[in-house]
């Protein structure tokens, strides 16, 4: 019995841990590809991250708190590059 309570254990951690906590990716946001996140993409890939979570039925208790994209774009160029995509993901990991 205790051999399987730590299996379990053990094996719902190497999935939370594989999801990665949920962050996506920067190829979630680049839909072209190109190596810059813009406005309109990071609004859509937004928008499509929340209908996705809401048609699995997971709360979505930090909506509101989401972060725009003048957040992320942290030297307002007009678009996120993947610097500026990782530190921002690096601070909302340490919130």
């Amino acid at each position: 019995m205790k051999t399987l309570i730590i299996a379990s254990l053990l094996a719902a951690s190497v999935l939370f841990a594989a999801r990665g906590y949920d962050m996506p990716s920067f190829s979630d946001f680049d839909a072209n590809a190109n190596g810059k996140i813009t406005q309109s993409e990071f609004e859509n890939a937004q928008q499509s991250r929340m209908q996705k979570h809401a048609e699995d039925g997971r709360l979505m208790r930090n909506a509101p708190s989401a972060p725009v994209f003048k957040d992320v774009d942290s030297d307002a160029n007009g678009y996120i590059d993947k610097s500026e995509f990782a530190n921002h993901q690096r601070q909302q990991r340490i919130q």
